[in-house]
């Protein structure tokens, strides 16, 4: 939550002192506070590799959506890191909100508490929002990039490639993740069943 709130102030100050375009094609002073945030939220996507640790010594179910995102997640946050990527602040920002309020759910029901289905739905509709607006941002830097070539946003093509690819992927997972567990008759079902416990 400190990492989301320091972030945050990192994309309001770009946010009012810039244009949409530099905002997403001008990385963070390699110096300054949001550097110190980036780098932690590099180092935080090996910590939630034990997360995959846990379910699978807990003899937990483990969908490919949770261990594909906590390794391709990893990979691609340090390649970021080395080029300095510029929408990086902004799929850092989403993150670092996201995984507040997700690790909040995930505490409180490892306590015992019994979080309402419809509160469960929305961190699974906040995870696919952040895939989707991932999507919309590496496009976004893509047409910037191609259309713009005196100042090209600071992103390497191969980067972009990996991100739109990862973002795409994320997106389509989240969406059958939450289709399947909240939608479907069989996730309906499983839900009546748990209820009944």
């Amino acid at each position: 939550m400190i990492a989301s709130y320091r972030f945050g102030e990192e994309v309001l100050y770009v946010y009012d002192r810039a244009n949409f375009e530099e905002a997403i094609c001008y990385s963070v002073d390699p110096k300054g506070p949001a550097a110190f945030w980036a780098c932690l939220f590099a180092l935080s996507k090996v910590a939630e590799l034990f997360d995959t640790v846990f379910l699978v010594l807990r003899k937990r179910p483990l969908i490919f959506l949770h261990w594909y995102h906590h390794a391709v997640v990893l990979v691609y946050s340090w390649h970021s890191a080395v080029e300095l990527t510029a929408a990086g602040r902004w799929f850092i920002f989403m993150n670092y909100c996201v995984h507040s309020i997700m690790y909040t759910y995930y505490a409180l029901t490892s306590m015992g508490f019994q979080i309402p289905r419809p509160l469960a739905a929305t961190v699974t509709i906040l995870q696919t929002t952040q895939m989707l607006i991932g999507v919309y941002l590496s496009i976004s830097v893509a047409y910037l990039k191609w259309t713009n070539p005196i100042q090209p946003c600071q992103q390497s093509a191969t980067n972009l490639g990996i991100c739109f690819f990862i973002y795409a992927t994320f997106a389509f997972l989240f969406l059958r993740y939450f289709i399947r567990t909240y939608i479907s008759e069989k996730g309906k079902r499983k839900d009546k069943k748990d209820k009944t416990k």
